[in-house]
């Protein structure tokens, strides 16, 4: 894949995983307090976590385009 590609699919991979953050989030917040509704909140936690680690490899993609220009 060249840097367009990669670009393109991590920043689509970032915006499935906001957009799948934003319907659990909103899940969690109809959910009574409980076991389920603390796993919910795990759950959200670890694909913010990975939502990061992508918006990371964009800024990481980009600094590195910039260098070779």
């Amino acid at each position: 894949m060249n840097f367009t590609e990669d670009l393109g699919q991590l920043s689509k991979e970032a915006k499935a995983l906001s957009n799948e953050i934003g319907m659990l989030k909103k899940r969690c917040n109809r959910m009574p307090e409980g076991n389920s509704k603390e796993q919910l909140k795990a759950e959200i936690k670890d694909k913010q976590f990975q939502a990061l680690f992508y918006v990371e490899k964009i800024e990481n993609l980009s600094k590195a385009k910039k260098k070779k220009a």
